[in-house]
């Protein structure tokens, strides 16, 4: 389940699709994937909602680098080279569209959790 019935406030929606689009900063500023969610996570601590977003984001670009990471190994395989681009892309496509989708949502009103990653406001 990807959607929860956690609304985001008004005041809150554009700094909530902000901060789900702040994942995407690593394509642009080196690090910035990773930088840009945890300044949002540490100045908006006091809001729930964009705390847990920035925390999203956060996560899901440490483990598509990690799983980007351990696929490299797989290089080092005769047999699951193949496999390597296969999951390259699959990771490509989960970084770019999930944060997409979650910052459309989020300018929406609703919050979304990312797949098995994601986690509720707390």
């Amino acid at each position: 389940m990807t959607t929860t019935n956690w609304s985001i406030a008004p005041e809150e929606r554009t700094l909530a699709t902000l901060t789900h689009l702040s994942g995407l900063a690593g394509y642009l500023i080196p690090l910035g994937g990773v930088l840009v969610p945890i300044i949002i996570w540490i100045v908006k601590s006091e809001s729930q909602v964009i705390s847990s977003i920035a925390k999203q984001a956060l996560v899901l670009n440490l483990v598509v680098f990690l799983v980007g990471a351990a696929s490299v190994l797989l290089l080092l395989t005769c047999v699951l080279i193949p496999l390597v681009p296969v999951i390259w892309w699959l990771l490509a496509l989960a970084a770019i569209a999930l944060p997409i989708v979650g910052a459309i949502k989020a300018s929406e009103g609703e919050y979304y959790r990312y797949p098995l990653v994601g986690i509720g406001p707390s």
